[in-house]
């Protein structure tokens, strides 16, 4: 029987200890640092583990068969690099090909050397270089201004004036926006439906998860109100949205990124987030707006049980990435069933989210739906209370995206789960669903 470890503390990480757990191989998982939902999830215990050493010995001491690093900045970080380097199996990117993530300037060059489709782009190295760049693409409104390195979903500017985007340069110059600031990709701005595709690769093969998902950005229905980390998600895409012929073009991308980041000398094993763009300007067809080096938050709490109610093992589909055995995982051509999340976030959320609020209805059983806990924790009282800006994430299951998203929108509200000040969308997958 395995025992895991997983890092992270998010709806991604809880969505991927529930998912491991339903695997009759793993009878142990612990998550660092976990919430409210780990905490609660059959299996799993949460522990407090702080820097690589500490996290090494840990593995050491509890004979781990697997750490699955769930967010973005240890894996930039260089995490998996140190325990491999202690011989510890780990399914998460190098340091070396989490630069696909953490540095924009890198991943554009990256794609430009391999023939992968992206915006007409700029790496500028001086705030006037940008400045410049824009009025290449023919002003800031037909411009996109992204901040090099990690920016915690804030680095991306799409500005309406040349005011705006002189406010988004300054922003990235001075450091605020990742740190650095000496550098800026611009870009010229496409327009059309962003998807969201994950590639599992062990450095040499790979699979693409059979399906794709979409997001919602903006905080309020409709698509309005400011950005957040994802309030969101629904898969699959209906097939009048993503063609086979899209798809295959999708194949391409993977196929060029993988074996790219091989032929450079960065083998890339892990999950390769590609965050794509039907792109009306190119005809429907995909291009490229941004990698991430790991699971999506929130595509991961739908991505998951559906693979799982398709009878995808999890931990195995984990463990072969780890070890090089991708090519022999057996993966669903397709994944029957819809699945559809809502993002709870907190009042206040994105600015300045108000925590500390306790949470209603949890105890409770919704038909069809799992719930998956992001910024939540255990008070002293023993309550579950809100302590970050996406509280939770409600996931509706069904034979197709209507019935997915009766059933979310039915386990949200007065009657059911909620707490004060919460914010929730409930148009998600309003694109698919329309009439």
């Amino acid at each position: 029987m395995a025992t895991v470890l997983i890092i992270g503390s998010g709806g991604r990480e809880h969505a991927l200890a529930w998912g491991i757990a339903q695997s009759p191989q793993v009878d142990n998982i612990y998550v660092s640092p976990g919430n409210a939902g780990t905490a609660g999830t059959q299996k799993c215990e949460n522990v407090a583990l702080s820097g690589e050493a500490e996290t090494i010995v840990f593995c050491t001491e509890k004979s781990i068969d697997l750490v699955v690093i769930g967010p973005e900045a240890p894996l930039v970080a260089g995490l998996s690099d140190a325990l491999r380097a202690a011989g510890i199996t780990v399914f998460g990117a190098s340091k070396a090909a989490a630069q696909l993530e953490g540095s924009k300037a890198f991943a554009t060059e990256f794609m430009q050397k391999h023939g992968i489709t992206i915006p007409e782009s700029v790496i500028a190295t001086s705030p006037e270089a940008a400045t410049a760049a824009i009025e290449t693409f023919g002003g800031a409104e037909k411009s996109v201004i992204k901040a090099d390195g990690l920016a915690g979903g804030k680095g991306v500017f799409l500005p309406d004036n040349a005011t705006e985007a002189a406010d988004a340069i300054a922003k990235i110059a001075s450091g605020t926006v990742d740190g650095d600031g000496s550098r800026f990709v611009v870009q010229a701005r496409n327009h059309g439906p962003e998807v969201s595709v994950f590639v599992l690769s062990d450095g040499q093969n790979y699979q693409i998860i059979p399906l794709a998902s979409q997001d919602h950005k903006r905080l309020l229905a409709g698509d309005k109100g400011p950005n957040t980390g994802g309030m969101g998600v629904y898969a699959p895409l209906p097939d009048w949205m993503l063609s086979a012929s899209q798809w295959d073009k999708i194949a391409t991308i993977a196929q060029k990124s993988i074996q790219g980041m091989a032929a450079d000398g960065t083998p890339y094993q892990g999950v390769l987030y590609m965050g794509l763009m039907l792109a009306e300007e190119l005809g429907g067809d995909p291009l490229v707006i941004e990698y991430n080096a790991r699971f999506g938050d929130p595509e991961t709490e739908v991505i998951i049980p559906l693979l799982h109610g398709n009878g995808v093992d999890i931990y195995s589909m984990l463990y072969a990435t780890a070890t090089g055995t991708i090519k022999d995982f057996v993966m669903p051509a397709t994944l029957n069933a819809a699945a559809l999340t809502i993002c709870l976030a907190a009042e206040g959320y994105p600015d300045s989210p108000v925590t500390g609020k306790a949470i209603a209805g949890l105890g409770d059983e919704y038909r069809d739906v799992t719930v998956f806990h992001g910024g939540t924790k255990i008070d002293s009282d023993g309550n579950i209370v809100s302590s970050g800006g996406r509280v939770l994430f409600v996931t509706g299951l069904g034979v197709n995206l209507e019935a997915a998203s009766a059933a979310a929108n039915a386990a949200i509200g007065d009657a059911a789960i909620h707490f004060p000040g919460m914010q929730y969308r409930p148009d998600i997958a309003h694109r698919a669903l329309k009439p």
